[in-house]
């Protein structure tokens, strides 16, 4: 956390210093909130980046990319796999008239009014990616090896596959407030579980170049899918007494922070921050070396 404390005293005196020098005359965009009402010439703004959880409007039928360079951090919740560092951020998002693709979520939107529109979307399941972090090395992780909670637990035994989940997502805005669920199955095989999630955004503007967002999330998992992915099966625990097998469902809750301070058209400085807290139907896991994880990125971003 001493980290994490850092970047955010970085990137308040990063934003004083840029509203200092700033120039009357440099061409400037407006960061976008995540609340605001659909209009007819933009893109909702819940169809969004898994990786940064922000969202940006574009046009129908534009391809955006962007790249951010900083330092961030994944906490990982596996006690044999370490944490995954951050420092490039690459993102791509494409929207069509139904169409969309961000990073690795796709959908196609059913119904869409100023208010309320409704999608069919598929996303990757978060489990999966917290088992895998160590395959993520393409952008260096360099994370210290978190200490085995229990040493009756082989490392190499705990392997897990990443699952893909496709459901309905319906969004409703009511004033600054968004209001967002939706129902998600595995389609891959992997735990035929489900996931149904409810998120609350609210976001305002700080200054005219420096937006903030604020989320809070609760998302309940099914018992196949927490079995699969935090059981422990008699193999892995060596003993039979050392086995786990979660007896029900459970509901993690999250917070999230994110903000931009817009320095011109292409050039912008990046904050997200969220902290998660598990249920206990995972956190009663001997495999789980946290109860509530962090993940944050600090960085300058750059829109081709």
């Amino acid at each position: 956390m001493k980290k994490l404390f850092l970047l955010l005293i970085l990137f308040s005196l990063s934003t004083i210093s840029l509203s200092v020098i700033a120039t009357e005359n440099a061409p400037i965009e407006t960061a976008t909130i995540e609340i605001e009402a659909v209009d007819e010439t933009q893109i909702p703004k819940e169809k969004e980046s898994q990786e940064t959880n922000t969202s940006e409007y574009q046009q129908t039928g534009e391809w955006q990319f962007s790249l951010s360079l900083g330092y961030g951090q994944v906490e990982s919740i596996i006690s044999n796999v370490d944490d995954y560092d951050l420092y490039l951020l690459p993102s791509i998002s494409y929207y069509g008239d139904n169409f969309f693709l961000d990073n690795t979520t796709i959908g196609y939107t059913l119904f869409e009014d100023s208010e309320l529109y409704i999608d069919l979307v598929g996303r990757l399941n978060d489990d999966g990616i917290y088992f895998k972090l160590d395959d993520f090395g393409v952008f260096t992780a360099l994370g210290i090896q978190p200490p085995l909670r229990d040493p009756r637990i082989q490392p190499e035994d705990i392997k897990r596959d990443i699952s893909y989940l496709a459901g309905l997502a319906i969004n409703y805005s009511i004033g600054d407030f968004d209001i967002r669920s939706g129902y998600y199955q595995d389609i891959t095989d992997v735990h035929n579980g489900y996931e149904v999630d409810l998120s609350i955004s609210y976001g305002f503007m700080i200054t005219d170049k420096w937006s903030l967002g604020i989320r809070g999330s609760a998302i309940h998992k099914s018992k196949k899918l927490l079995n699969y992915y935090y059981g422990i099966t008699p193999e892995e625990g060596l003993l039979p007494i050392f086995t786990y097998q979660p007896n029900s469902s459970g509901t993690n809750y999250a917070f999230s922070l994110d903000s931009e301070y817009q320095i011109n058209s292409s050039w912008s400085w990046q904050l997200n921050y969220r902290r998660s807290f598990l249920s206990h139907e995972i956190t009663d896991s001997e495999i789980i070396s946290t109860d509530e994880p962090d993940t944050y990125f600090l960085g300058i971003k750059y829109r081709f």
